[in-house]
């Protein structure tokens, strides 16, 4: 039961961990230590098969401390211009993609790679060359550590140049926009897991909760973005006399210094100490994070697409392939099941009511936006109107109130453009797939 306390926690810790530039590269400087060590000390040089003693030529000290210096000069320079790249990219980033799409960036494992071999084989050279002068007797350790050097020379060569490649591809809006809906499709089975309501869970419609005698108001200590809520740990609760919670905020909500986050419903008045064990299970953080927020995959790909149509980038052809992203997003949310609003556990007859996520939602930031951004563009509004027709083919029936709401908000738009007689035509040849509110254009001769 403690571990799954924890569990919301440690997902968050994991996710900062695995955003950062450090993480992987510790592993690898300890891990090229560990090798470095191994090959000093360890390895026979007699002991190793024959085969591969032919490929060992035997070195003398001299020649192993310049072999170790040299590389140990050349990586520190590469790593010098690996990190000075690192921060352009981040920089373009920020600017032309906006601040939120660095964490998909610092998420690349492959630029995390690059770095952790350079620092690491550095860090190599470096126990190499104090240990050296303790090994100057020994012809075989050696030729060893010199052999793996000149190894490590040649991966470090190979990783510079993938470096320099992948940082040219990863600055490239398509790549951008890609990168943010693989990091989305890995994340989904996560977010919207498969219904995996157990024996003593059971949803219930709120109508029939049963009402309590006190109500007892938690409020927040601090201030930040709701990153994680252990609705299990909750809804598990075994404290006396409780009836249920009502969770008024969800992950991605900014929750202001004392503001009401959680009312709890109990038979009896309980205590401060009471309420003890409640704490920390809404995790609140300075920013939002996809741990529990399936909104924010698709919020990246918004702001994408409002950047490319400011007024400074002007870009409509980066906002439309966010738009065909997003409506992939939106079919691929639709198959599976969104969170119960109201849980009920038959074991302890503790409810649970929450505000959850839902597809309308999903929807209405996917497009809404984008739509108010691009009103000046009949191309945007055109395709926003064509990605609402292809969700109509994939969307169940009780979702099309959902699409027609949004096309009939886009043309509302687009009249106001005042569009040309061909665009007319193309605008009421879609508009025909929704349930049409307002008036359509007339043609004119």
């Amino acid at each position: 039961m403690r571990f799954i306390k924890y569990k919301t926690r440690l997902r968050t810790i994991w996710e900062a961990v695995s955003t950062s530039y450090w993480f992987i590269p510790v592993l690898m400087m300890i891990g090229m230590s560990a090798v470095c060590l191994f090959c000093l000390f360890m390895v026979q040089r007699s002991k190793l098969p024959e085969f591969v003693i032919n490929l060992i030529p035997l070195v003398e000290e001299e020649g192993a401390r310049q072999l170790l210096s040299t590389l140990a000069t050349a990586i520190i320079t590469a790593t010098s211009i690996a990190f000075s790249m690192t921060i352009v990219v981040l920089t373009m980033a920020t600017a032309q993609f906006g601040p939120r799409l660095l964490r998909t960036f610092m998420l690349d494992k492959a630029t995390q790679s690059v770095l952790g071999i350079l620092v690491s084989s550095f860090l190599f050279c470096i126990i190499a060359l104090h240990h050296l002068a303790a090994i100057r007797e020994n012809a075989e350790a050696l030729s060893i550590i010199s052999t793996v050097t000149f190894f490590i020379g040649v991966v470090n060569l190979f990783a510079l140049i993938f470096f320099i490649h992948h940082v040219s591809n990863a600055i490239q809006a398509e790549e951008v926009i890609h990168k943010s809906f693989v990091d989305f499709k890995m994340d989904l089975p996560t977010l919207l897991p498969k219904l995996d309501i157990r024996d003593e869970e059971e949803p219930v419609p709120e109508r029939i909760l049963p009402n309590a005698q006190f109500q007892i108001s938690y409020f927040s200590e601090g201030s930040g973005y709701v990153q994680t809520i252990n609705y299990e740990e909750f809804l598990n609760s075994k404290i006396k006399g409780i009836c249920g919670f009502e969770i008024l905020v969800r992950s991605g909500d900014y929750v202001m210094p004392g503001e009401k986050i959680v009312v709890i419903h109990s038979h009896y008045a309980l205590t401060e100490k009471d309420l003890t064990c409640l704490n920390g299970l809404i995790l609140l953080g300075h920013r939002r994070t996809p741990v529990q927020d399936p909104e924010f995959a698709v919020s990246q790909l918004v702001e994408i697409a409002l950047r490319a149509l400011s007024p400074g980038i002007n870009d409509p052809f980066t906002a439309i392939s966010c738009l065909d992203k997003l409506t992939s997003a939106c079919i691929l949310m639709s198959r599976r099941p969104f969170p119960f609003d109201t849980i009920l556990n038959t074991e302890h007859q503790t409810w649970l009511k929450r505000r959850t996520f839902s597809l309308r939602g999903v929807i209405d930031m996917s497009f809404d936006q984008i739509r108010q951004s691009g009103k000046n563009h009949v191309a945007i509004g055109l395709h926003i109107l064509h990605c609402l027709k292809k969700l109509t083919h994939h969307l169940s029936d009780e979702h099309k109130s959902i699409i027609n709401n949004q096309a009939n908000a886009t043309y509302e738009l687009l009249v106001t453009t005042n569009p040309s007689v061909t665009d007319r035509e193309k605008i009421d040849h879609l508009m025909v797939n929704f349930d049409i509110k307002n008036t359509v254009f007339a043609h004119r001769n």
